[in-house]
């Protein structure tokens, strides 16, 4: 189960987002960095975030608008490669 909580920072007006990874969702996440060759559950994650970060239309494709005519393109996303394992040679 993945729950969400949103409370305030200790001593601080700011907010922050608690989100909890429970149950069968760790397989899930543990078969998608074996897949993928993410180096650890974290850097899935990051990954993850700033995929969702980097914009999703109705249709659910990652776009970016360029040019005058705010054309739409599908946007190049890729994990850095300190979040991926080493490749064997």
């Amino acid at each position: 189960m993945i729950t969400v909580e949103e409370k305030t920072k200790s001593g601080s007006d700011e907010k922050e987002i608690v989100v909890t990874i429970d149950n069968g969702d760790f397989k899930v996440i543990d078969s998608l960095v074996d897949a993928y060759s993410f180096k650890d559950r974290q850097s899935l994650i990051k990954f993850a975030i700033g995929t969702l970060l980097e914009g999703n239309n109705n249709e659910g494709i990652f776009t970016i608008k360029t040019g005058e005519d705010n054309k739409r393109t599908l946007s190049k996303i890729a994990p850095s490669a300190d979040m991926l394992k080493p490749k064997s040679e």
